[in-house]
């Protein structure tokens, strides 16, 4: 089993304007508190990135987190990473940010730049899509993956108490990541927290 990680991108910084409501901000949001770097480093090989346009450059963001670490850079590492017997993968979806809305004309335009970028790559894009619109953008590579983390989802469905509609993803990790490694039938499993359990 290989782990992929879900919302990858916050386990780094959020934006200097952001820090002061960290307290607030993180618990809902971040599911990783490792950087894109030390996942690579931790053979992580499946990444999902969701992503904003702040001051016209694409940055990772999640709910009211916006990071400062922006997806083109983080892309130049991931490929370092991806060789031709193990390449690194990456689904890519625009968020529907709420601080700064959805680019939906300028995240086609960077998919387009993007595929170019990629040909003759070990660094492949599974799929791409726009959060909350059933719009996807697939690409031939496939991969078997087990997804588990906190979504409402799960919590029509398992929860049990109020803590357990609680988007929370660290106290989910803490919880079933173990069982959601003893469990895994599949190539990959991306998780909240993947170092968890």
């Amino acid at each position: 089993m290989i782990y992929g990680t879900h919302n990858s991108a916050t386990g780094g910084k959020l934006l200097w304007w952001l820090r002061p409501l960290a307290w607030v901000i993180n618990p809902t949001s971040r599911c990783q508190d490792k950087s894109i770097e030390q996942q690579l480093k931790d053979g992580v090989k499946l990444f999902n990135l969701q992503i904003t346009k702040h001051n016209g450059n694409w940055v990772f963001s999640h709910g009211l987190a916006i990071y400062k670490e922006e997806l083109i850079p983080t892309l130049c590492l991931m490929r370092c990473y991806a060789t031709k017997d193990c390449p690194t993968y990456f689904n890519l979806y625009l968020d529907d940010n709420l601080l700064l809305g959805q680019p939906d004309d300028d995240f086609r335009e960077l998919l387009d730049e993007l595929k170019e970028y990629l040909k003759e790559s070990n660094l492949k894009l599974l799929y791409a899509w726009i959060e909350g619109s059933e719009e996807y953008f697939y690409t031939s590579n496939k991969v078997s993956c087990e997804e588990r983390y906190w979504t409402l989802g799960w919590a029509k469905k398992n929860a049990k108490s109020l803590l357990g509609w609680l988007p929370l993803p660290k106290r989910h990790a803490k919880k079933h990541n173990a069982k959601y490694k003893a469990d895994c039938k599949k190539e990959f499993l991306m998780l909240d927290f993947y170092n968890y359990g």
